[in-house]
């Protein structure tokens, strides 16, 4: 099954508006990579992947246990992963999840999309982890892409560009499209006559919604990236930005809305991508400001240096508001730290064995603070 929240899915509430999200991570590919069965003749190069899986359900626990939207609350999350497993919910419960294939994702989005049409006021929510590549159109790949007996090498492909404009004809008028995937164009789909897909949606030129919102883990025509066995830089970037980062005060209440999330986005990718020393970037271009979900405080991201850069092996680095430790060094740690840090007075410290130590102060509240420590 592909219900992750509720437990039952007859039980979905679509008298009222409600946030439906579709969430797809597809790590194994039974075509591509060395060890793929029946390889595939078309983009065979591409590999399986260990960060995708992670990172849907990531996505998926975070919702489940953290948006906040009074107006319009979590109504479902559909999951699909690949390879299939048994996933943990937040009350304890185990749900066997479906293979993200594309005979599933279509049965999947067609559930979806009834209960985000329901209701104008209605949210939708799409994230794809995957493999991607961007030609004439930007083509999502589920676990059984490629498949050599098929007479069509795109018959088990997603068009992302056509479903997006074809998601226009479903009722809710918030669509949140997150594709956490490559951008990039190998060789052998440039050599393809007719790279098409399927769009799983169709609209006309009458059908529109307020607000279509695409957010993408690379620019077009760059690479997606993510540490083995972790959740990729996106999705830890976008759960930051969900956990404040990407809030405004909103009167007494801290708001995310599309435009604020999509500058967030934009910003803490660019510091990931200096931390992590790649060649990290976001796409998104989202103005209208729709509010999505009130956090219960701002954050920042806090990025702290050492120059020289050998003096990063001996740092003990200590972020701290008052008496609350947020961050204390640990042996082995990555370098430089990159860190959220809820907004308020706090106060950064960095001692080494063989230097004195510096002390940095801020209160400034701003989406991303890069302090350099000079020895």
């Amino acid at each position: 099954m592909s219900c992750y929240w509720p437990t039952d899915m007859n039980a979905v509430e679509t008298g009222a508006p409600r946030l439906h999200a579709l969430i797809i991570g597809v790590g194994n590919y039974y075509h591509l990579g060395l060890d793929a069965k029946k390889p595939s003749k078309l983009l065979s190069g591409l590999a399986p992947l260990t960060t995708t899986p992670l990172s849907a359900k990531r996505i998926a626990s975070w919702l489940e246990s953290h948006y906040q939207n009074p107006a319009c609350p979590l109504g479902s999350i559909e999951l699909l992963l690949s390879p299939e497993e048994t996933v943990k919910r937040g009350d304890g419960s185990i749900v066997a999840i479906e293979d993200a294939t594309m005979a599933n994702i279509s049965t999947a989005f067609k559930r979806w999309y009834g209960r985000c049409h329901a209701q104008k006021a209605n949210m939708a929510v799409f994230y794809f982890a995957g493999h991607g590549i961007s030609t004439i159109s930007h083509f999502l790949l589920p676990a059984d892409f490629g498949n050599p007996d098929e007479p069509d090498d795109w018959e088990n492909c997603i068009n992302f560009s056509d479903m997006q404009v074809g998601m226009a004809k479903c009722a809710a008028q918030t669509q949140m499209f997150f594709v956490d995937a490559c951008r990039d164009a190998p060789i052998a789909a440039l050599t393809q006559k007719n790279p098409h897909g399927r769009s799983l949606a169709a609209a006309s030129f009458q059908d529109k919604v307020d607000l279509s919102a695409a957010y993408f883990a690379s620019s077009e025509g760059r690479k997606a990236y993510g540490r083995d066995d972790e959740e990729t830089f996106f999705c830890k970037a976008l759960i930051m930005c969900l956990e404040g980062v990407g809030a405004r005060k909103a009167g007494p209440k801290w708001r995310i809305d599309a435009a604020s999330l999509s500058s967030a986005l934009v910003s803490v990718m660019e510091t990931l991508g200096t931390t992590e020393n790649l060649p990290l970037t976001s796409d998104c271009r989202v103005q209208k400001p729709v509010p999505l979900h009130y956090p219960n405080g701002g954050a920042v991201v806090v990025k702290v240096d050492c120059e020289p850069d050998q003096a990063n092996a001996e740092a003990n680095i200590s972020v701290m508001q008052g008496s609350n430790i947020i961050h204390m060094s640990q042996a082995g740690e990555r370098r430089p730290w990159m860190g959220r840090v809820t907004a308020g007075p706090t106060k950064v410290e960095v001692t080494f064995a063989t230097y004195p130590p510096d002390i940095v102060v801020f209160f400034k509240q701003q989406t991303a603070y890069e302090i350099e420590v000079r020895r």
